[in-house]
């Protein structure tokens, strides 16, 4: 089957040391995805003031969640990629969570901006941008 979805102006996710197209998701995704990134907010916007606590509310569920927003969205441009080969790729918790933004912004649940223009109050809650670092240790 032919992948009729454009790829080219896209944002991508670096998963695996290897880009990955992320397009604008549709509903079989969010279906998915928009429950799971509303049950990770508070962990995000924990991460903006202490990334020590943040890390200490990413228990299994909440990890799973977020390997779930992100499988889920990278399969909008590849929907070959099984879940065992997704699973088997080496992507890290920085990954993860640098992902986590660019795809909850193609998800469409927040209204986004024209360029250059913000729109108040409609942003997710300190999501996370640029370089992402994780303490060494929680203590």
């Amino acid at each position: 089957m032919d992948n009729p979805i454009d790829t080219d102006r896209v944002p991508l996710v670096l998963l695996g040391g290897q880009p990955w197209p992320v397009p604008l998701l549709v509903a079989r995704q969010n279906r998915i995805i928009d429950p799971l990134i509303l049950s990770l907010l508070p962990v995000f916007k924990e991460w903006q003031s202490d990334k020590a606590t943040a890390l200490s509310m990413l228990g299994t569920a909440q990890y799973e969640a977020l390997q779930e927003i992100v499988f889920q969205a990278i399969r909008r441009a590849r929907p070959e990629l099984t879940r065992d080969q997704f699973l088997d790729m080496p992507v890290t918790l920085p990954e993860l969570v640098a992902a986590f933004p660019i795809i909850a912004g193609q998800t469409g649940i927040f209204e986004r901006a024209a360029p250059g223009e913000a729109v108040a109050g409609t942003s997710p809650p300190s999501l996370p941008t640029g370089t992402v670092s994780l303490p060494m240790s929680a203590t």
